[in-house]
């Protein structure tokens, strides 16, 4: 009976959360792991670089679709608040942006580390198999 309580609870807390629609409709991209340049070979190395490009170029338009998110948000509480026969006039909650955007800041920390760690496994390459 407990197990199904919070199962319910944690339920309607996720789904209850704005933030939570807004991740249900853009996919959070997950970073890929770099490889040890030291051990690594060429292929593997070749491999991470365009795997690290891929979780970049995904990880805009991750952020976007939040930012798309956010911008029709407000233009629905606009209009909400514009419309005369609408007796649910609810201004935009601010909470929804603030909570977006720390999912695009924490998107955006990961690409910075992708990048990081990815150069550092290229540079590990090419000092442990000098041409």
């Amino acid at each position: 009976m407990r197990l199904k309580f919070g199962l319910v609870l944690t339920i309607l807390t996720v789904a209850g959360s704005p933030a939570a629609f807004a991740q249900a409709n853009c996919s959070m991209p997950i970073p890929p792991a770099a490889p040890d340049g030291r051990t690594a070979s060429q292929q593997q190395i070749a491999a991470a670089v365009t795997d690290a490009k891929n979780f970049i170029a995904q990880s805009d338009v991750y952020q976007n679709c939040l930012l798309d998110y956010v911008r029709t948000q407000k233009e629905q509480a606009a209009e909400a608040l514009k419309d005369r026969d609408n007796k649910d006039k609810k201004p935009f909650d601010p909470y929804i942006e603030t909570q977006i955007q720390k999912q695009i800041d924490s998107n955006q920390a990961a690409k910075v580390r992708t990048g990081a760690e990815i150069n550092a496994a290229v540079n590990d390459f090419k000092l442990a198999h000098p041409k």
